[in-house]
């Protein structure tokens, strides 16, 4: 009798330590692995609005850009896209709201490149550039030009360059730490110049201001000086890279009038907050590589001036890499303005 109630005590003590270990365990119910939840995440994206953050004013080549876009990408996302201008900073306000949200895919940001990391390197940002996680790259060789007012006396590169010598040029530009700062920066150091530089929000206001004569010259993304150039407001002498562009045939590259070491690369992509994974990345690129393939939405960039340089994201962020070891190696010079 005693027996018997012992083994039934011993089964009961054995089955709530069983139980015990169960629950300690997680055993208790099946678990699912951070590759199931991240697919999970992809699956269920998107269900609300995606903002896509400008980090200029509207009307500028990277806002010009992402307006266009916009009705492409929400057929090929399935979701309304929201496109918000963050001004501040020189683009710095944009990245460091990127750098800080969630990795869920409802906060991304359209992004020029080198500002970006510009704005990180000069601009001690509060945020890693290659932290970011590299969606694609959108266009490629909008290269920054320097331009005159189009009545000016300064009918080629070599002229301004010479004036530059013996007398005080202004030069107008996008602020402090952005692309067409560091454009001004590689042409002064391949001349042996310096134009002094007159800061504005944005290029456009700084293409405006040398149209009406109030600067000498600018610098400026080609993309948002086609409208004044097409209008003769302004002419555009030289761009800063190392080939003409496609839609600007008969401007000279810096290499071209002299000055070979005046050329950097120039991009604009899609990139999102650190750390998102893998499976959610990977559908967000599909759908703007989509977008962007878009016969119509190319029609619509060209006609913007931008060349279209659609990249994945590997080698996106390759490019961003080399990128970056050039304003690394100018950052010093840059900040001491």
């Amino acid at each position: 009798m005693n027996r018997g109630k012992n083994r039934r005590l011993l089964g009961l003590a054995l089955a709530a330590v069983c139980a015990i270990s169960l629950v300690a365990s997680g055993c208790s119910k099946p678990s699912t692995t951070k590759s199931q939840d991240s697919q999970q995440q992809a699956a269920n994206y998107p269900s609300g609005p995606v903002t896509i953050l400008v980090g200029h004013k509207a009307g500028g080549s990277t806002d010009i850009i992402a307006r266009l876009l916009q009705p492409y990408l929400q057929k090929s996302l399935g979701s309304n896209i929201v496109i918000q201008n963050v001004e501040g900073g020189g683009g710095n306000d944009a990245l460091s709201q990127l750098y800080k949200a969630k990795p869920d895919g409802y906060t991304l940001c359209l992004a020029a490149f080198p500002s970006t990391m510009l704005g990180e390197l000069v601009k001690n940002g509060d945020f890693k550039t290659m932290d970011f996680t590299y969606l694609n790259s959108i266009t490629g060789d909008d290269y920054n030009a320097i331009f005159v007012k189009y009545d000016s006396p300064y009918t080629d590169l070599k002229s301004l360059v010479a004036a530059a010598k013996t007398s005080r040029i202004t030069m107008s530009g996008s602020g402090i730490g952005t692309n067409s700062d560091m454009a001004r920066t590689l042409l002064q150091n391949a001349a042996g110049v310096t134009f002094e530089y007159v800061s504005f929000d944005s290029g456009t206001e700084g293409a405006t201001a040398v149209a009406g004569g109030h600067t000498v010259s600018g610098v400026g993304n080609m993309v948002s000086l086609k409208q004044l150039a097409d209008a003769k407001k302004i002419r555009i002498l030289a761009c800063i890279g190392n080939k003409r562009h496609p839609n600007f045939p008969d401007v000279p590259t810096a290499p071209e009038e002299g000055f070979s070491a005046a050329t950097m690369d120039v991009c604009v992509g899609m990139i999102a907050p650190p750390n998102m994974p893998a499976d959610l990345s990977k559908k967000i690129s599909d759908a703007i590589n989509a977008a962007a393939s878009d016969q119509q939405f190319k029609n619509d960039a060209v006609k913007s001036g931008s060349n279209m340089v659609l990249l994945g994201p590997s080698d996106f962020k390759s490019q961003v890499e080399k990128i970056y070891q050039q304003a690394d190696a100018l950052k010093d010079q840059m900040k001491s303005k």
